[in-house]
């Protein structure tokens, strides 16, 4: 559920998209991980915009420990209200804007997971919609405050669906930009935009498997790759004639939330014990 994307477009475009004064000198992060430190852009102390580092993955103000943040570098939009972790920062207004050129999921059993680049077809700039919070350590042991993030998600459009049943909310206009960092926004206003990106903005394909396991990821990461069925193919296609056909002979109900093009990539790059939710 997007815990890997990449950022690698100059510093000098960012400013000039987001218009924070901020130059960063910043090389290339052609993989971001959570726990990793990124620049994001937030509205600041003085009411303007800001390029700021921020740690991934949030830490709630009243956290006991860092340890909370290995779990909230994402989250579901639909849960901005309900969930201790993101209410309070969303009705504090500290939302936020984490520029990206992509992002990545994966597919497949652990210990032979196959990595999906998805960025967008015309390699225009983009962002995901985030939220962030300011944590000062335990109460006995008071820190320099740790700023940190987490990423929006929302169901996937037609692009992700086959192989992720959840994307990150992805904003590409400037309108949106405004919108998500009005400090007067209305956040019944806001809610409306937690949505999946259009379906012909993203384009995916494979890309090295060595993603999850490179310390010093480079450029080579992002190259697309010829990729295989492989071993297993056909018993993971006699696994899909088995689960498919009851299922197609049944009424459509929101348990099918997948075409069955998405339920065949997925059968066939992707783990079959997870296909045993669909009955």
């Amino acid at each position: 559920m997007c815990n890997f994307f990449t950022r690698h477009r100059e510093p000098r475009n960012l400013q000039a998209a987001f218009k924070f004064p901020e130059l960063p000198n910043d090389a290339p992060r052609w993989v971001v991980r959570p726990t990793d430190t990124e620049r994001v852009v937030a509205i600041g102390e003085d009411g303007g915009r800001h390029s700021t580092a921020m740690r991934w993955g949030l830490v709630p103000y009243w956290a006991g420990d860092l340890k909370a943040g290995l779990t909230t570098f994402n989250h579901r939009s639909e849960e901005f209200t309900t969930k201790a972790a993101f209410k309070g920062p969303w009705e504090r207004g500290h939302r936020c804007l984490v520029p990206c050129d992509g992002f990545f999921e994966f597919t497949g059993d652990k210990g032979s997971k196959q990595s999906w680049l998805f960025r967008p077809k015309d390699g225009r700039v983009m962002a995901f919609a985030g939220i962030w919070d300011s944590w000062k350590g335990p109460k006995d042991t008071p820190l320099v405050p740790l700023v940190s993030f987490s990423i929006a998600t929302c169901a996937p459009n037609a692009t992700v669906a086959p192989i992720h049943n959840r994307m990150p909310v992805l904003f590409t206009r400037e309108a949106e930009w405004d919108a998500w960092l009005n400090p007067d926004a209305v956040p019944s206003e806001l809610r409306k935009m937690l949505m999946p990106a259009d379906d012909d903005l993203l384009e995916t394909f494979p890309v090295s498997r060595d993603l999850l396991r490179t310390k010093e990821p480079g450029p080579e990461l992002l190259t697309k790759i010829d990729y295989a069925i492989g071993a297993g193919g056909l018993e993971r296609f006699l696994w899909l004639t088995r689960r498919l056909l009851p299922i197609l002979r049944k009424p459509f109900h929101r348990s099918c939330y997948v075409t069955p093009m998405a339920i065949l990539v997925r059968a066939l790059y992707g783990s079959s014990a997870s296909w045993e939710k669909i009955s």
